[in-house]
């Protein structure tokens, strides 16, 4: 079974582009968070 790359990069940047951006959200609000306590 031959994998298409372009759709592998695709599917890569889909999973991993949100799941940055989720974490730098979260980081900062620990780092929010801690401050505060």
């Amino acid at each position: 079974m031959e994998v298409n790359i372009l759709a592998f990069i695709a599917t890569a940047l889909f999973i991993l582009v949100p799941t940055a951006f989720l974490l730098i959200i979260y980081v900062k609000t620990v780092s929010q968070n801690n401050e505060l306590f």
